[in-house]
């Protein structure tokens, strides 16, 4: 599959079982004190097309809680690298733990 680029808000995009409770807390920290709200040169977010269309994380949920907790509505590039079998619009939103 050849990469797909998009932008998105960070906030509708779900996390991976691995990462239910959302991002590391000291993490976050570190990135939030280190480039506050600014998305300039963050490298896109990788992420997986679920069948029913739904974006889920497969690295950068820290950066993604970043920018959708300080810069509310901001897009972000993501690249789309596969696509999944099952839906995920059940699964949890980087939205809902803010």
């Amino acid at each position: 599959m050849i990469p797909e680029f998009r932008d998105v808000d960070p906030a509708e995009l779900r996390l991976p079982r691995s990462r239910a409770a959302g991002a590391d807390p000291i993490k976050l920290h570190h990135q939030i004190a280190r480039f506050g709200a600014s998305s300039s040169g963050m490298p896109a977010i990788w992420v997986y097309e679920g069948s029913d269309g739904v974006l889920e994380i497969v690295n950068g949920v820290t950066r993604a809680t970043r920018i959708a907790k300080l810069a509310p509505g901001t897009l972000v590039p993501v690249e789309v690298i596969g696509k999944l079998r099952k839906a995920h619009a059940a699964d949890r939103k980087i939205g809902d733990l803010l």
